[in-house]
């Protein structure tokens, strides 16, 4: 007993190591997101690029996540991120319409804001010691206000937008070393195709550094829509990219 004593403490924490690593509750992830924008939107049939035309800023971005697992195969997914771009831009075009060309000068400003939120029922198809992959079905709510201002003549419009998304998609995560938390990798992808009205899809990509209830992870973030009315004359519609490097800290209730 007193050879066995002293190394008590060291058994316990290899005991504890060999319980199922994805044995959470509640999973709380907090995200720096910074995204570059490129893609356009279209208005009365007229393209503008949110990037060239527009010069909409890269700036960082709240990016969270929640998970809630009621059973060992089945989780909550809830996620959220309040999107907001400014630009400056002297813009110097040329457009044709109805036979004719016209040219015009003006400094923009403008800004674009877009609130996201998902939540979605996921199901574990492979459910393990050392890892999990699962499918999910869920529904995104979008809601996007757009502000260009003429400095020069003052005038300026807003247009606002809301939409509802039907997704689906996997995810997955892999934990690389034996009873540890220490290393990891996981991902995402989620998206839908709505006929003649475009189309929706997000993907990420982490590397995780945990230990037991704390993880700290870095990957790549992209997102690629294209909702836009299903008309030929004069048709409206945004097709946002947004992409970048993310950088999380994860917590679990245990």
């Amino acid at each position: 007993m007193r050879l066995i004593l002293p190394f008590l403490p060291f058994i316990g924490v290899a005991y504890a190591q060999t319980e199922q690593l994805e044995n959470f509750r509640l999973e709380l992830t907090a995200s720096a997101w910074h995204p570059r924008i490129q893609g356009t939107v279209t208005a009365q049939g007229l393209p503008v690029a949110l990037h060239g035309d527009l010069n909409l800023d890269d700036s960082w971005v709240f990016f969270g996540k929640l998970v809630f697992k009621p059973g060992r195969r089945h989780r909550i997914n809830v996620e959220g991120s309040p999107y907001d771009f400014t630009g400056l831009n002297a813009l110097s075009r040329t457009i044709t319409f109805n036979g004719r060309t016209y040219s015009f000068q003006e400094t923009v400003a403008s800004e674009a804001n877009l609130a996201y939120f998902f939540a979605g029922y996921q199901f574990d198809v492979i459910s393990r010691s050392r890892g999990h992959a699962g499918l999910e079905v869920g529904g995104a709510y979008l809601d996007a206000t757009g502000t260009i201002k003429g400095l020069t003549t003052g005038a300026s419009a807003t247009r606002n937008q809301r939409i509802g998304l039907p997704l689906a998609g996997a995810e997955f995560r892999a934990f690389l070393l034996p009873h540890s938390r220490l290393l990891n990798v996981n991902g995402e992808a989620k998206g839908m195709a709505f006929d003649g009205y475009g189309n929706y899809f997000q993907g990420t990509v982490n590397a995780g550094v945990g230990f037991r209830r704390i993880t700290v992870q870095a990957g790549y973030q992209y997102l690629n829509a294209d909702i836009h009315e299903n008309r030929s004359i004069n048709p409206a519609g945004v097709a946002p990219v947004v992409q970048g490097p993310i950088f999380s800290i994860q917590l679990r209730d245990r």
